[in-house]
């Protein structure tokens, strides 16, 4: 009677283990990394109250089996679900990790090592890569290796706490190379120029500081010496005797309102100048300018300024002296006032004779001429308001001769001026006899006064010319400079501007040939001749081509490599592991690599409390080392998300069922068995 209550006491305290296991599960169903558990019961000690018997052959009687009282149940093994995947969880933080397969990521407290599939990362303000739960120090390799092409490899070793910030710049390097690609189109109207077409390339030194290259491609040509016909036609021009530094003013004219001062608001209608006589206008104009007739009213008008208002009046003695005997239309305006208006603007006027402006010297009209051409032909430049004017220099009176030089081949009219008369140097400075310097377009404006040569000639003479052919899919590159990122010169002493190289195309079909010589597709530039901090850089033309383009060249060039320095601007780690810092300079660095521990029983390990295992004596130890993740065949690293939990609560509501039922069986075993015993006591009553 006794056996069947301790072996419902035993069911009780088992389903109560197993309940506990569901109940932990389903508190940590949002548990990061969580691997749910699960409980399995086995029987206990068994009493034999008779063995079992064999059959005796010789008596005919069979045997027996054994006679044996279970004693209850016991907690048999609690098992952790090591290999069934968590759901995906995004967070979007680069940090967050979460392992696919059996791996487990190495953490460390500074003593002891602990393995978790807890991927919540973080970085702390020293830059340790950390468990964002713990502050443990995610561990992996940080060991590197020069590699054949001159990069670094991440090598497998002791594990060691990863730090982000170690490295935050990368260092500049000078450029070594460079390309030029593009089409040279051989009617582009830049090759012809000077410089020819331009390219510009930027490089580095190595300390990052940019210099831009500038590059002038030309034609190649060969340049044959001939001879061509010019004619040469010589023309005399009469120049004005004088110039004089006039008023040219617009002059309006208004009919003076009575009793309103001169120059106010009060002037009257405006007259209009097609309706009055020409001789009329021009009294008016000459009177207010000089005052001749006694007409005018006041000082008159000051040359060079502007709305200064001059009086006149039409009276007899005006039109007597002014020789006016008919008014005709405009008789209404005798004995009126007429206020002239002066727009003051002054300018050069040339007169034919000497003397300036005095009646009966020719007014040729105001001349658009330089201050330096006045010097050169009149000695001087006029005063303003000096009616005499500046006379022509004696070395000139003659006239001046032009030879215009006319060229049968089309190349531009060219004129050369020179004095008429030889002698000694003229009082003014002007040298007789001597070639003048002057502008063609300044002395064009004063030969315009007088439209007819005085003398002309016309002769043929033999003059030497050099023609430039070019040579067909032959071209120069050449530096024609080099400046620093400030525009300033960087080869002050011109060690490298100058150097220049040909370049050949197939004239077939316009492909690139070589460049340099034979056999080359690519040219060198030294600028190591610049200091040390510079390299001699290679530039390959191998894709230029010389083709139509309607005109228009397309050849462009940019620098390889060579870079600035650059500082840290974030950081990314990959499936395998990898933590790769990227810089503001277009470089990345692979710094470290994350690695991850394998067991041969994972379901040996032991859990430590904050998402932590410790490796027993039944998972296998860690080697110190650990695996990659993605090399060893284990699985890979998704970043950005996180392994939720796997406990699957349908399975734990289904097992808490049937926990709660075998624990009320178990009971009433107890509650059966105790009243067994009450009727065994009532006995004695």
């Amino acid at each position: 009677m006794m056996r069947s209550l301790f072996s419902g006491v035993s069911g009780l305290k088992t389903h109560q283990t197993r309940m506990d296991v569901i109940g932990n599960n389903i508190a940590n169903v949002n548990t990061t990394g969580y691997k749910s558990k699960s409980i399995n019961f086995s029987d206990m000690l068994y009493q034999t109250t008779q063995a079992a018997t064999g059959p005796n052959v010789e008596s005919a009687i069979g045997g027996t089996n054994p006679r044996q009282i279970g004693l209850g149940v016991k907690t048999g093994a609690i098992n952790t679900s090591i290999t069934t995947q968590g759901a995906t969880q995004s967070t979007g933080n680069p940090f967050d990790i979460k392992l696919n397969g059996e791996a487990f990521f190495i953490v460390s407290d500074g003593t002891s090592n602990y393995f978790t599939r807890d991927g919540s990362f973080a970085v702390d303000a020293a830059g340790y890569l950390t468990m964002a739960n713990t502050g443990y120090t995610v561990m992996g390799w940080t060991q590197k290796q020069p590699t054949d092409d001159g990069g670094e490899a991440i090598i497998a070793s002791t594990v060691k706490p990863i730090n982000i910030m170690n490295e935050q710049t990368y260092p500049a390097a000078y450029t070594t190379m460079a390309s030029i690609t593009g089409i040279i189109d051989k009617y582009d109207d830049n090759l012809g120029t000077t410089s020819g077409r331009q390219i510009n390339i930027q490089t580095y030194d190595d300390r990052g500081y940019e210099y831009n290259l500038k590059f002038g491609i030309k034609p190649v040509t060969n340049s044959q010496t001939s001879t061509k016909n010019v004619t040469n036609t010589e023309k005399l021009y009469q120049l004005p005797g004088c110039i004089v530094n006039e008023d040219i003013s617009t002059l309006k004219f208004y009919k003076t309102v009575a009793g309103a001062a001169a120059g106010t608001n009060a002037l009257g209608d405006q007259l209009s100048a097609t309706g009055l006589p020409s001789a009329l206008l021009e009294a008016i104009e000459n009177e207010a300018r000089t005052g001749a007739a006694g007409a005018r009213t006041g000082t008159g008008h000051v040359p060079g300024t502007k709305d200064d208002p001059v009086v006149v009046t039409i009276s007899d003695d005006f039109l007597t002296h002014y020789k006016i005997t008919d008014l005709g239309d405009a008789s209404t305006l005798k004995g009126s006032q007429i206020t002239v208006v002066f727009s003051g603007e002054t300018g050069y006027v040339g007169y034919k004779n000497a003397g300036g402006d005095v009646d009966g010297n020719t007014r040729l009209g105001v001349l658009d001429i330089d201050e330096a051409a006045i010097t050169a032909l009149y000695g001087a430049v006029p005063t303003l308001g000096t009616a005499a004017g500046q006379p022509l220099a004696a070395a000139f009176a003659g006239g001046l001769l032009v030879t215009e030089k006319v060229y049968t081949d089309g190349t531009p009219t060219q004129y050369a001026f020179n004095q008429v008369a030889a002698g000694p140097v003229a009082a003014n400075g002007s040298l007789a006899g001597a070639a003048v310097n002057l502008n063609y377009a300044d002395v064009a404006a004063l030969l315009a006064t007088d439209g007819t040569p005085k003398t002309q000639a016309q002769y043929t003479s033999v003059e030497d010319t050099t023609l430039d052919t070019r040579i067909e899919g032959n071209y120069t590159i050449t530096l024609i400079g080099m400046t620093d990122s400030n525009g300033d010169d960087a080869d002050p002493t011109d060690t490298v501007v100058g150097t220049s190289f040909n370049v050949v195309y197939n004239t077939g079909n316009g492909d690139f040939e070589y460049v340099g010589s034979e056999g080359n597709t690519s040219f060198t530039l030294n600028l190591s001749t610049l200091g040390p901090n510079f390299s001699n850089v290679s530039f390959d033309m191998s894709k230029t081509t010389n083709v139509d383009n309607g005109n228009k060249s397309t050849v462009a060039g940019k620098k390889v490599d060579g870079r600035k320095v650059g500082v840290m601007t974030g950081a990314s780690i990959g499936t395998d592991g990898t933590v790769t810092i990227n810089y503001s300079n277009g470089m990345s660095r692979a710094i470290a690599k994350i690695a991850v521990a394998t067991f041969a029983n994972s379901m040996g390990l032991q859990n430590e409390g904050n998402n932590l295992y410790t490796s027993t004596a039944n998972s296998g130890e860690f080697d110190g080392i650990g695996v990659d993740i993605k090399a060893s065949g284990t699985g890979d690293m998704t970043t950005g998300v996180l392994e939720m939990s796997n406990v699957d609560l349908s399975q734990e509501f289904t097992d808490m069922i049937t926990t709660q039922r075998g624990f009320q069986a178990n009971s009433r075993i107890i509650t059966v068995s105790d009243t067994l015993l009450e009727e065994l006591v009532n006995l004695k009553r």
